[in-house]
């Protein structure tokens, strides 16, 4: 089974920079990008491993 370890981590940090210029917060998009990359990560995860039951 393959697991996703960092793969959505740059689609995570643009999705949070993005957001973060929008707000005017660089900082803010910065760290809100990581949250995304590792939720991304997560859920992709999640999604492979209810599909291989």
């Amino acid at each position: 089974m393959e697991k996703y370890d960092g793969e959505f981590s740059g689609l995570g940090m643009i999705l949070g920079i993005l957001i973060g210029l929008a707000f005017g917060r660089f900082i803010f998009g910065l760290m809100l990008g990581i949250i995304c990359g590792i939720a991304m990560d997560w859920a992709a995860n999640l999604w492979n491993d209810y599909h291989d039951q």
